[in-house]
């Protein structure tokens, strides 16, 4: 089944100022664009966190993102009492002393006042444990999407196989139409003579065999076929259909330029807007 390549995950794991919390945002691209922020892991944490992401996402703009997880009510500053008492003592005592005052916002810093609440260390089992959470709700909805994506290019797929079943009958008619102009059109042109049917005959079959487009109608068929087969495989298929795309343009623009009536450069015109539509869906397929 097809999976997008859009998601987003939360998770949080551990207790206090040492929970961590991460953010993953996934997008469509062509490969794997990992950026990784936030809290400072060390070198081998990191490099195992983007081992366990590549493995599992293989494909897109993914941004994750580390951050201490502050729950409600946690105090960030806390005011020195201490220090901020022994400060204005120290002042007073100068004042008394030598007569000078001084201004303790000139001495003070909002260092000297506040202290903040010792970061705990963060474990590499909570951070994994975070991660696991994040990606878990990113997969889900990678392949709630994928589905969505399934279902709209089933439905697409079939109107195509409709659409060259509609330019198939549409071409029987062409040939015998345009054999039918042609000897209007001689009789036109030579009146009073006798038409030579052999050589008519060598000119409609030299006709029918430059406009035919049975060859290109088997291959869309073919191409429709694969596509649906692509669609139902689970692993990553988003390049393969990409190609298999170019693929139907080429057949189908060799259909238009084939065919002269505009009975089936319409369908054709038709045929062409189905196609940009799941183009621009297979963008985001895994």
């Amino acid at each position: 089944m097809l999976t997008s390549m859009t998601g987003f995950g939360r998770g949080t794991s551990g207790k206090g100022d040492a929970a961590v919390q991460v953010i993953v945002k996934s997008y469509n691209a062509r490969f794997l664009e990992l950026k990784v922020r936030g809290l400072a892991l060390t070198p081998e944490l990191e490099a195992s966190v983007r081992e366990k992401i590549t493995k599992l996402l293989v494909r897109g703009t993914v941004h994750v993102s580390f951050e201490k997880h502050q729950e409600n009510g946690t105090k960030i500053l806390s005011f020195n009492r201490e220090k901020f008492e022994a400060i204005e003592e120290i002042i007073l005592n100068i004042q008394k002393k030598y007569g000078r005052s001084l201004d303790m916002s000139s001495l003070l810093s909002a260092d000297d006042i506040f202290v903040k609440n010792q970061e705990l260390e963060t474990s590499e089992k909570d951070v994994f444990n975070a991660l696991d959470m994040a990606l878990d709700q990113v997969q889900s909805m990678r392949k709630k999407e994928g589905r969505a994506i399934f279902d709209d290019t089933v439905e697409r797929l079939n109107l195509l196989f409709e659409m060259i079943t509609k330019i198939e009958e549409l071409s029987k008619d062409f040939v015998k139409e345009q054999k039918n102009k042609m000897r209007q059109r001689l009789s036109e042109l030579i009146e009073n003579v006798s038409i030579d049917e052999n050589r008519l005959a060598q000119e409609v079959a030299f006709l029918a065999d430059r406009s035919d487009i049975s060859e290109e109608l088997v291959r869309i068929r073919s191409h429709i076929e694969q596509y649906k087969h692509l669609t139902e495989i689970d692993e990553p298929v988003g390049k393969r259909l990409s190609f298999l795309l170019q693929e139907f343009g080429r057949e189908i623009n060799t259909v238009g330029s084939k065919s002269g009536t505009s009975n089936i450069i319409n369908v054709v015109v038709d045929f062409k807007n189905q196609l940009e539509k799941i183009r621009e869906q297979a963008q985001n397929i895994l």
